[in-house]
């Protein structure tokens, strides 16, 4: 297994119950929520156990795997990293960070090992991703990664009780192997 939950600043780990209150605090702020798809707002503890939930089920069934990020230093919960199976039985990338935390480098850095863990332990063949269009900092990330932008597309935003223009970008095997040589 190559995932190394670990970096120099992160330790990655599964969401518990114990994170609830980080949770709810970060996702309670709508600048977070509103950049997800499928996260409410107002984010409640019912939510987030109902996540966790559905978290556990889905990485049981094979179709998920999320990753609570963590800071070393100090063990403060600042987001999460994870991958979903879309109905397509592809890999979908995704991530989220409280607004605290933006702008320090931690969505790339937590990352690599999730995309590592993607491509050489569960072999996908690609990652799909996107970021909604009035979120480019989202997309600076992914491009950093390697994503590539295949189109864009209207989607469902429950935050904000409306559709989304997303800019879709799609990250291959192939391609996360030779920048992982270079």
């Amino acid at each position: 297994m190559s995932f190394h939950p670990t970096t120099q600043r992160l330790v990655l780990r599964a969401p518990t119950m114990t994170d609830m209150p980080d949770y709810v605090r970060i996702l309670g702020d709508y600048e977070v929520a509103k950049n997800l798809r499928m996260v409410a707002h107002p984010f409640t503890e019912t939510l987030f156990r109902e996540a966790l939930a559905h978290i556990d089920r889905e990485r049981q069934d094979g179709n998920a795997r999320y990753f609570a990020v963590t800071r070393a230093m100090d063990g403060a919960l600042i987001g999460m990293c994870g991958l979903d199976r879309t109905v397509s039985r592809n890999w979908e990338f995704g991530y989220w960070f409280g607004r605290q935390y933006w702008g320090q480098g931690y969505a790339t850095e937590a990352a690599r090992p999730v995309l590592r863990f993607a491509f050489e332990d569960l072999e996908a063949e690609q990652l799909s991703a996107g970021w909604f269009d009035d979120n480019p900092a989202s997309g600076a990330v992914l491009h950093k990664l390697g994503f590539t932008v295949t189109g864009t597309t209207r989607v469902k935003s429950l935050a904000r009780g409306a559709e989304v223009l997303s800019n879709r970008v799609l990250l291959t095997s192939g391609e996360y192997m030779r920048k992982k040589a270079a």
